[in-house]
């Protein structure tokens, strides 16, 4: 018999208005609790539905004008929520929509400003989609869904310095005059002509560092005489608590699925499995936890969602429903 899955949420998010949650779950920060919360919720009322995407619209029409690593746009949001009615005071979608637009124009205008008074520039990935970037000095950048880098004037004749938020495979130019340096929150990647992938969510507990050409140094700004050296084909791993950085002798490659298309599963959990799905195709998928531990051996290779999930319902005797864009896996356990 098959268990759909049942999302519980935990006390500290039982009075949050979800629509307040908007901006992390398009920028890809939300927590996974969080990003059940805005499911649950558009799952409600075909209101809810039209309300997301009509707000979805307008965030990424905003993206383009104000790039949000400029700006606080927590503190932006917190501002725009405070000046808008909540839908069950009286006010319809329609009303609270056009506040969201009047205040995503501010939000907007001061990230122009932001930008051209600070001599920064930022280049953003769409909430759904990937993005390519040619850096000044010749870098090529391959941007994950909702990420962000940010680096300032001068960038390839003076320094080769950028914030990353989110995920990003770089082939980086070779200049060993100028080295490449990345700051993903506290921890810092320094290269000076190589290929390696950065993962960096807010929401996840550490940072990894896949590298699939040359070397790269990968440290923290706290300790930075932690350092230490990957080479092809190792990962490495800032934990964001104590800020230990490890490394991996045998990367997991399909850590940049999202850019190469290629998975390759040997005895994964489905937890891990669903995990990859969501980086790689950015959809949410939800599963039993009854079979979160059930295991798989299979490649992938340039494979679309549909044909991965065919698969493994038929592997693992899985029952695979999809709503909007929630998928949802249930099945007897293992």
């Amino acid at each position: 018999m098959c268990v759909m899955i049942t999302v519980t949420m935990n006390n500290e998010y039982q009075h949050i208005d979800p629509v307040g949650l908007l901006p992390k779950v398009f920028a890809g920060e939300a927590s996974p609790e969080e990003t059940s919360l805005v499911s649950a919720w558009r799952e409600t009322d075909p209101k809810n539905q039209a309300e997301y995407e009509a707000i979805s619209k307008l965030w990424n029409i905003s993206a383009e004008a104000a790039q949000p690593g400029e700006i606080d746009l927590d503190s932006e949001w917190k501002r725009m929520e405070s000046a808008m009615v909540p839908v069950h005071a009286g006010k319809s979608v329609m009303m609270r929509i056009m506040q969201i637009a009047a205040m995503l124009v501010i939000v907007s205008l001061l990230g122009f400003l932001a930008l051209k008074y600070a001599g920064k520039k930022s280049e953003k990935a769409p909430s759904t989609s990937l993005a390519s970037v040619i850096l000044p000095d010749g870098t090529s950048v391959s941007l994950n869904s909702g990420s962000v880098i940010t680096y300032k004037k001068d960038f390839g004749s003076t320094h080769r310095s950028l914030l990353l938020k989110g995920e990003a495979f770089f082939e980086v130019k070779k200049n060993t005059s100028l080295p490449f340096l990345i700051s993903a929150g506290e921890a810092k990647i320094r290269v000076t002509g190589t290929k390696f992938n950065v993962k960096a969510y807010r929401r996840l507990n550490d940072v990894r560092v896949t590298v699939t050409e040359g070397t790269v140094s990968f440290y923290n700004m706290i300790q930075p005489g932690d350092e230490i050296t990957l080479h092809a084909g190792e990962t490495g791993i800032m934990n964001k608590s104590n800020r230990k950085v490890s490394s991996l002798s045998a990367g997991n490659l399909n850590d940049i699925a999202w850019k190469t298309g290629i998975m390759d599963f040997q005895n994964a959990p489905l937890s891990e499995v669903a995990e990859i799905l969501t980086n790689t195709y950015h959809r949410k998928i939800d599963f039993d936890p009854a079979i979160g531990n059930c295991t798989v051996t299979v490649r992938f290779e340039n494979r679309e969602l549909d044909a991965v999930l065919n698969v493994l319902r038929s592997t693992l005797d899985l029952k695979i429903t999809t709503k909007g864009k929630l998928i949802t896996i249930s099945g007897k356990g293992c």
